[in-house]
């Protein structure tokens, strides 16, 4: 009986009724950092003092009592060893049988630490997230998907299908769910009205796919995006403008100089008394040309 005890790679130990280890295998020697030649004969307790914290003392002494079979899992803080505890009456005791589930514990918990990231992330956004399964089912979303949702259908997350998206303003996404299907991933940009003021708002979708890379699923996101449309627009208004100022400098506005410097030329500055008004005349014209003509250069790519 030893033997088999020995060569299963779980832990196990037997307590008489006095809470004295009568028997201990090499696995529960390994697990608890001790040797059966230390603790064989020890009070369970007074050797791992720390052991009466969480729930073992208070689930042995039920089986121990109460003569019934329990299993919980617990950590012995002290080791930092999880275990996933089997507890049996015998007639002299009881024995305990136990995995050492430390590591699974900690995926767990990286995976949940993991699952708090990523919801703390797509949650602090005002941009929408959510995926849906092949059939368009509502798989996950963040609080702000949900928010909207709740605005639209008046539905909890647990409430609401797909039967609740009927309106014609959503068979947008319905189509671009089919479209990621085929392992598309695209964008577009939808303008609509509310409350008497234009919307932007850009959507974005992304297949899913498994382990064999089989499209399963898409994730969606929409974010407004009014405030960076009307500063575009705002800027293409400025360009137009600019163009019109252009155009205006390179033909309505040297036109005029150009019939100024023409008529200067054709005075006769030897004999005219105003000789030197009009010399200075052309230079003031040949100065103001030139900076129509820099003006026009720059503004040339806006024409």
């Amino acid at each position: 009986m030893e033997n088999m005890l020995d060569s299963i790679t779980d832990g196990f130990y037997a307590l008489n009724k006095n809470w004295e280890v009568t028997f201990m295998n090499r696995a529960a020697e390994q697990a608890l950092c001790c040797t059966r030649e230390e603790v064989m004969g020890k009070n369970l307790w007074d050797f791992f003092p720390r052991s009466r914290e969480g729930r073992f003392y208070q689930e042995y002494e039920r089986a121990m009592n109460e003569r019934v079979s329990v299993h919980f899992e617990e950590c012995y803080a002290p080791l930092g060893v999880w275990g996933s505890m089997n507890v049996y009456p015998t007639k002299d005791g009881i024995v305990v049988y136990f995995v050492d589930i430390t590591e699974q514990k900690k995926i767990q918990e990286k995976i949940y630490n993991d699952g708090q990231n990523l919801r703390a992330i797509i949650n602090n956004t005002r941009d929408l997230i959510w995926s849906v399964d092949r059939q368009s089912q509502i798989i996950t979303g963040n609080q702000a998907f949900w928010d909207r949702v709740k605005k639209l259908t008046d539905k909890n997350e647990d409430e609401v299908t797909n039967a609740d998206f009927v309106e014609e303003r959503l068979k947008v996404f319905f189509e671009s769910y089919e479209r990621a299907f085929t392992d598309e991933a695209f964008s577009l940009v939808r303008e609509r009205e509310i409350e008497g003021k234009k919307v932007y708002e850009e959507l974005n979708f992304n297949p899913i796919r498994d382990l064999h890379d089989v499209v399963i699923g898409v994730n969606c996101l929409v974010r407004d995006i009014t405030e960076s449309q009307e500063h575009l627009h705002k800027i293409e208004d400025q360009n137009k403008r600019l163009r019109e100022i252009a155009w205006i400098q390179s033909h309505r506005v040297r036109v005029p100089v150009a019939s100024i410097l023409g008529l200067v030329q054709l005075c006769d500055l030897n004999d005219s008394p105003n000789a030197e008004i009009i010399s200075k005349l052309k230079i003031s014209a040949e100065q103001l040309d030139k900076v129509i003509m820099e003006i026009t250069g720059l503004t040339d790519d806006l024409i």
